[in-house]
């Protein structure tokens, strides 16, 4: 099997299975955080304007916003994508979230007519990576499918943001490459466990068995009755198989699948073994 995970992984590298598909210019973490702005009520018994700081969370692969400040007795709505915005319903409230070059639009409407509206930024940092890497760390703080400590710490964050405002020129590009590339490691860990949802769209039909090998991955990684050593190397080969299956082309599909498919009964006959709970 290692030398067939080998294989596949200089098979990406020398770029014989196609490159990863390109990226959706949204990601949850442009969503993710505390929101401010005014908000402006028309149409309602009491028509306001007031500003508000309002939170958008994501926790355990669920999304969701918070208008309790807003005010209207309106409170926490769980979100639904909707091509690259949101939108949520319940009862007589709905609403809708765009991303604009302003910020986040909001939208509220109330079968009774009552409308909220609103256009909230969030606090940033002058580096558009590292923005996205504390809005990741804020998703992984909310995810409790995490077999290992988290890869970033809040709190040193909290230091570096000092750094990241300050820095220019050569330092702010060195600053956005670091944040780059941890973000992108917070991220993958993220859709791995499933507090996050797959960059591709196609994700959920790309290999079947690529997918159950995921979730008998998670099942290994988490039963301390398998030594570490074990569980490390299982993984290691899980990420190289994912990977080579979200960068295959139409003709490599079967072949990695077949490949997933091996690793699978590999990983469950280990955890049936070690008397892993499901």
């Amino acid at each position: 099997m290692r030398r067939v995970v080998v294989a596949v992984g200089l098979a990406l590298a020398s770029g014989a299975l196609a490159a990863p598909p390109a990226q959706p210019s949204l990601t949850w973490a442009d969503w993710v955080g505390d929101w401010t702005g005014k908000l402006a009520w028309t149409g309602c018994a009491t028509d306001d304007t007031k500003r508000a700081s309002i939170p958008i969370e994501a926790t355990d692969g669920s999304i969701a916003i918070d208008l309790t400040s807003a005010g209207g007795a309106l409170g926490p709505l769980t979100l639904v994508e909707d091509g690259s915005a949101f939108g949520a319903k319940q009862g007589d409230v709905t609403l809708h979230l765009q991303r604009t070059d302003k910020g986040l639009e909001l939208a509220v409407d109330l079968d009774s007519g009552c409308q909220l509206r609103g256009t909230l930024t969030r606090p940033g940092v002058g580096i558009a990576s590292c923005d996205q890497l504390a809005a990741w760390s804020r998703i992984e703080q909310q995810c409790t499918k995490l077999s290992r400590p988290p890869l970033e710490n809040p709190t040193r964050l909290a230091r570096q943001r000092a750094e990241w405002k300050k820095a220019s020129g050569g330092a702010q590009t060195k600053m956005a490459a670091q944040c780059t590339t941890r973000a992108n490691r917070v991220q993958a860990e993220l859709v791995d466990v499933g507090c996050a949802p797959n960059a591709d769209p196609n994700i959920g039909t790309r290999g079947a068995e690529c997918q159950a090998l995921r979730g008998v991955s998670a099942r290994i990684q988490r039963c301390s009755n398998v030594p570490f050593d074990v569980r490390t190397g299982l993984e290691r080969e899980v990420v190289v198989l994912l990977a080579a299956m979200q960068g295959a082309d139409q003709a490599s599909i079967p072949v990695v699948d077949a490949e997933c498919k091996r690793e699978r009964e590999k990983v469950f006959a280990i955890a049936q073994q070690a008397g892993c709970p499901p």
